[in-house]
Order: C-alpha cells, then structure tokens, then sequence
C-alpha cells in the first residue's frame, strides 16, 4: 500500500486535547465580569464541564492536514450566510473551528 501524502498535523480546534468548550458557550466571547458574576459558572467552565468531543477531529486530537482546508470553507460559509442572515454575533463567531 502506498504511504499517504497526507500528513497529520495537531488539530486546530483542541490543539490536540481531543475535547474543547462548546462553542455555543463561548464563541461570541466571554469577559473577566462573565466570571466575576458568577463564581460558579468560572469554577465549571475552567473545570470542563462544557466541554465536548472536538467536532474537527472527532476527538482524536489530529486531523490531516486536506481537512483543514475544509474547516475553513465550512468556516467561510457560516461567515457569508450570518452576514447575508444580518447576523453580526454569528459572522464573529462563523470563524470558530470548534463548530467542525
């Protein structure tokens, strides 16, 4: 069998961790006073509570390095249809690969 071209490369999403924060917790950005306002939502979310299996590498911690091409086109994608959409919290969020 042939070798593949195709290398591995750590995934972009996880940085190789396999797991990350739900991104619809925090892909419109979180603040200090997030935190501050809520202990308890701090202490859970540096803990991992949100977190969930990486979208982009399905929680294997690598992708190959044609599926990050994809990631951005998915990510380009979300972007033209939250600006077409007049979303503007979706249009930043759009270039989050945690969504896959």
């Amino acid at each position: 069998m042939a070798k593949s071209t195709d290398k591995w490369i750590i995934c972009v999403a996880c940085d190789g961790e396999g797991t990350c924060v739900n991104p619809n917790i925090d892909s419109n950005g979180l603040t200090a006073e997030d935190f501050a306002e809520d202990p308890d939502f701090a202490e859970e979310y540096l803990s991992g509570t949100y977190d969930v299996t990486c979208a982009a590498c399905g929680g294997r911690g690598s992708i190959r390095r044609s599926h990050l091409n994809t990631l951005r086109q998915h990510a380009e994608e979300r972007r033209l249809a939250a600006r077409e959409d007049g979303d503007w919290e979706s249009f930043l969020a759009a270039g989050d690969y945690r969504y896959g």
